[in-house]
């Protein structure tokens, strides 16, 4: 005979995933019609990889978002857990349009990612999908962090979200004055529309490992929720101190992993995308690993 618990843990994961399979659905029919285009032409008559990689990406950060609303105990009665979940997953479909907008209009703020999208350029493609994955990761750690889904809590993600957009935009700044130097004050920017998806693919592997260092500052951050400007204040510049730390700890990394190679020619040059996954994947390796161990520092202060 069935435990009635086990049944009702049951019905509760049943409902979580239709739920999560109708809002990443919504997800794709919403960013259609804001954008005024057909994502069933652009996905398959046009054949628009740009396109594709993008949703993908966006569609995996609403994932993040809905698993880190449906993490722990189920709720008490099935009507309360469907909120829970619809408000989250709303809110992160807004968020993820808001972060969009953010990324094209000013951390890329040169041309337009969403007409490049649609030009099928890929290298922007990779861009968004990007930017759409580091919020999907901010946003569910946030989420996590509060430990609570009082009207309280989601003004806390709310306010992380945009704290995080900083890091994000001096991600880009950063890489932007790098590749500057290197190329006679040539801009990334003007590259990546021109296409180069090497470039677009190191620049997302560093994003990505950003906020992978957002998430790890979560551990040495307590959420105090009568004080919870200064709590996100506090995650904000502990995150900056650790995303600085793991843009140094990958720099040093990639001399002795890519030895040998000269990776601005081969990916600034020759558009290496092989080069280029490398460089990504020391980025996000050094943020992975480092998450244990930030975890470990937490327990022993």
């Amino acid at each position: 005979m069935l435990d009635n618990n086990l049944i009702w843990v049951v019905s509760v994961i049943c409902l979580d995933l239709v739920l999560s399979v109708i809002a990443i659905s919504a997800f794709r029919w919403i960013k259609g019609l804001i954008e005024g285009v057909n994502t069933s032409d652009e996905l398959s008559k046009k054949d628009n990889f740009a396109y594709g990689v993008a949703f993908a990406g966006g569609a995996l950060a609403l994932a993040m978002i809905i698993a880190a609303a449906v993490d722990g105990a189920p709720s008490d009665s099935l009507l309360t857990e469907a909120t829970n979940v619809l408000i989250y997953a709303f809110a992160g479909i807004v968020l993820l349009w808001i972060g969009k907008l953010i990324n094209d209009f000013v951390i890329f703020n040169r041309f337009s990612l969403k007409d490049e999208i649609s030009n099928e350029n890929i290298s922007a493609g990779i861009v968004q999908a990007a930017n759409y994955l580091s919020l999907g990761i901010i946003i569910s750690t946030s989420i996590k962090w509060i430990e609570t889904e009082s009207a309280e809590g989601l003004l806390s993600v709310v306010f992380i979200f945009f704290a995080s957009q900083i890091i994000l935009l001096l991600i880009t700044r950063m890489r932007s004055q790098i590749y500057m130097r290197r190329h006679n004050g040539e801009r990334l920017q003007d590259v990546i529309k021109a296409g180069n998806p090497a470039l677009s693919i190191r620049y997302a592997g560093h994003i990505l490992a950003a906020a992978l260092g957002v998430s790890a500052s979560s551990h040495l951050v307590s959420y105090m929720p009568d004080t919870l400007m200064i709590s996100a204040g506090i995650w904000l510049l502990v995150s900056i101190a650790i995303v600085i730390f793991i843009t140094i700890l990958a720099a040093i990394a990639r001399r002795f992993i890519l030895i040998g190679i000269n990776v601005v020619e081969e990916v600034d040059n020759q558009k290496n995308i092989g080069v280029a996954f490398i460089e990504a994947q020391i980025f996000i390796s050094m943020a992975i690993i480092l998450n244990p161990l930030v975890e470990m520092l937490d327990s022993i202060i």
